[in-house]
């Protein structure tokens, strides 16, 4: 599987933290309504980029938290359940995704990304930092629907 290794200095955040479980994943929506709230209340056309923040992954339930973030000094536009953290500087494996983000094929990404990092023996996932992946949305990103779309997963790495 193709990756590079990128580094990051720290980022400073704000957005909307979620619980994930087996159960509300399966609805579907939980990410989108996520990510709809979060930039239904910013000036997301001077946000730059988009962070999707996965942590506290439990093995045997599949449950984890994630946070649709964005930059600190992104403009708000209204009030709403904002929380802080700071995506943890660090040597991180980025791989890339391209096409359409249907459910099905970005979960075989996430599998594919995550038993390639664990079981590859290249990479040592540092999960010590506080998160288990860092999704990141850059210009490249146009959205879930277009065959041309990418949005990069990064895991941080030792």
């Amino acid at each position: 599987m193709e990756y590079e290794i990128t580094e990051l200095k720290s980022i400073r955040c704000f957005g909307i933290e979620k619980h994930i479980t087996k159960e509300n994943k399966t609805e579907n929506t939980i990410f989108n309504d996520i990510w709809k709230a979060l930039m239904e209340s910013v000036d997301y056309k001077k946000c730059g980029v988009a962070f999707g923040i996965s942590k506290n992954f439990k093995m045997d339930t599949q449950e984890f938290d994630y946070m649709a973030c964005l930059k600190e000094g992104t403009p708000v536009l209204r009030d709403f359940n904002m929380q802080n953290t700071i995506i943890p500087g660090g040597k991180y494996a980025k791989f890339k995704f391209k096409g359409i983000m249907n459910s099905e094929a970005v979960e075989k990404f996430y599998n594919n990304v995550f038993t390639f990092s664990m079981t590859a023996g290249t990479l040592i996932p540092d999960m010590e930092r506080g998160i288990n992946s860092l999704e990141l949305y850059d210009e490249s990103y146009r959205g879930m629907d277009n065959p041309e779309s990418v949005f990069y997963l990064l895991i941080p790495i030792k």
